[in-house]
């Protein structure tokens, strides 16, 4: 703004310049005159060139600043988003970023600031004569009324034509990760049918935004070409009138700055999509910004020792009638460094809720799940991460080497590598591979099969020996031989001293639990020993089956299997 105070003032120059040229020089014919004032023009000239150059190395230097200052929070905002929401376009928010950061080094930004300057030339004007003035402020609100108007309509169809491009790139890449089945099952055609209405929307709202902008453009370029055609008309006749005793140079001068009044106005206008896009998505940045922080780190808290108390847990969401929906309800159990506990049940009994709550991912509703006393979910991640395995029911692997996968990407430790490839037995599965532990897997894995990689996320849970170990189905992929790795495995960490929880049905697991849980909607059916648990299943089971009807009433009153039935079918 500082700088632009003076190469506004500095672009009065070419009018000084005429209006000493027919003052001085034509009157005295004094060529020396006419040089030295045309050295001193061009001399302001570069000044004026050497100062806008400094306002746009300025300008870029503090968009840089902003990114570089900005791009971690944001990338850890968007980050927490897509955690919590599957579907959030996380994709949006860098393209935000991104434009946003372009905006505040163009033309448009420049433009924006030298509006309060257009009231220079208005002054001037008012010098020359109070009419010219007050004639060109008067356009001038008319030019920025029309301009609001038309900047209204298109924000608003702006809007839209985001919202449902959005929603097109958004849909296209949930159906793009699931390509094989849409395209083996004749899914393709309707699929592309219902993004082709999304896109179409889109372009729709894009046409009229940018109809309405052309509009704008063509009235205000039309104002601005006829406003300086009207006061130079206007100042003709104050001086014919004898009502400007200036003279007709002042006339000329008078149109000049009446263009000059419009120019950044102009200058908005042509850069109306930068300025409505960087609107956007500063709204968009703000609100993800505000919603999705990082909790701050406190003090450095001691590593965990594997005591994990989880206090009358609940979790729920609210849902499209506004209701909350609950997925898990008052769960409470409390283990011990070394102890296992497995957690079974019918599908959608809120086990993977549960594990993720386990680990921190998402904040209770009520209830705390806390590590040696402390607030999983509170306690910084970048702290905790270290001393927690986790093995989600989707593996997740990541683009990289079979080694940095292993070592969650920090920095390889040999000896801890070689460790979880002993404990796992994967020295044939490495021996296999073209590049050992350093080939590349690929995205989420794709170069691996299922059952490698179930253990390579086996083996990344208990890299560097975590004291609490959260495994989802950790034998869900596996044969037998990676079975019995995984059983040997889990003895092994837990006389060490770690802490496991696994949602598994498979007998065999249950076998070396401290504990174990049975959930049925939401909640604990049972909890306990597994013997005991087992056998009050078996007692249900016995009981049921004593009330059950007769082989004839069953098939004709089709009666459902008993809940305790199921859960033990499940468990089992």
């Amino acid at each position: 703004m500082f700088f632009g105070l003076f190469t506004n003032l500095m672009l009065l120059a070419p009018s000084w310049y005429m209006l000493e040229v027919y003052d001085r020089v034509i009157n005295s014919r004094n060529t020396t005159t006419l040089i030295m004032l045309t050295l001193l023009v061009v001399f302001i000239y570069l000044v004026m060139e050497c100062l806008e150059w400094v306002r746009k190395q300025q300008i870029e230097h503090a968009a840089l600043s902003i990114e570089q200052y900005l791009s971690q929070t944001v990338f850890n905002a968007a980050f927490l988003a897509k955690l919590k929401a599957f579907n959030f376009p996380i994709q949006q928010v860098f393209t935000d970023f991104k434009t946003l950061k372009e905006s505040l080094s163009s033309p448009a930004l420049i433009g924006l600031m030298d509006i309060p300057f257009s009231f220079i030339f208005i002054t001037t004007l008012f010098f020359i004569h109070p009419v010219l003035g007050f004639f060109t402020l008067i356009a001038l609100v008319v030019q920025i009324v029309i301009i609001l108007l038309n900047q209204s309509r298109i924000h608003s169809q702006m809007k839209q034509a985001n919202q449902f491009a959005v929603e097109a790139q958004s849909y296209f890449s949930t159906v793009s990760r699931k390509s094989e089945v849409v395209k083996s099952m004749g899914m393709l055609l309707p699929i592309q049918q219902r993004w082709l209405g999304k896109q179409q929307a889109f372009l729709y709202h894009q046409a009229q935004a940018s109809e309405v902008a052309s509009k704008s453009a063509a009235s205000s370029k039309f104002l601005q070409t006829m406003q300086s055609s009207l006061v130079l008309g206007l100042a003709c006749y104050l001086v014919i009138s004898n009502l400007m005793p200036q003279g007709g140079a002042m006339m000329i001068i008078a149109s000049i700055l009446a263009a000059r009044v419009f120019s950044p106005f102009m200058q908005l206008v042509s850069q109306w999509r930068v300025l409505a896009d960087a609107q956007d998505a500063y709204g968009r940045l703000a609100s993800l910004l505000a919603n999705y922080s990082e909790n701050k780190s406190g003090m450095a808290l001691p590593a965990p020792t594997g005591d994990v108390s989880v206090e009358a847990l609940s979790y729920a969401l609210p849902s499209d009638a506004g209701k909350r929906e609950v997925f898990l309800k008052n769960i409470q159990f409390k283990l011990n460094p070394g102890e296992v506990l497995v957690i079974a049940g019918p599908s959608a009994s809120g086990k993977t809720t549960l594990s993720k709550l386990l680990v921190g991912l998402h904040q209770p509703t009520n209830g705390k799940v806390r590590f040696n006393g402390v607030d999983a979910f509170a306690w910084n991640k970048n702290e905790l991460g270290e001393h927690i395995g986790y093995l989600p029911q989707s593996i997740e692997l990541m683009n990289g080497t079979l080694a940095e996968n292993i070592a969650r990407f920090n920095e390889v430790d040999t000896e801890k590598l070689n460790t979880v490839i002993e404990l796992l037995g994967l020295n044939d599965l490495i021996a296999d591979l073209p590049d050992g532990v350093n080939t590349q897997i690929g995205q989420d894995g794709e170069f691996l099969s299922g059952g490698r990689r179930q253990l390579i996320g086996l083996a990344r849970a208990i890299y560097g020996n975590p004291k609490i170990i959260i495994l989802d189905e950790p034998n869900a992929n596996l044969d037998e031989v990676g079975d019995k790795a995984l059983q040997s495995t889990i003895a092994s960490l837990k006389a060490q001293g770690c802490t496991f929880i696994l949602i598994s049905h498979l007998h065999n697991i249950v076998n070396i639990a401290d504990y174990l849980m049975i959930m049925m909607n939401g909640q604990m059916f049972r909890y306990g020993k597994p013997a005991e648990v087992m056998a009050t299943l078996q007692t249900s089971q016995n009981h049921a089956s004593q009330n059950q009807p007769s082989q004839n009433q069953v098939y004709q009153n089709q009666a459902p299997q008993n809940k305790n039935q199921q859960v033990k079918a499940a468990a089992i």
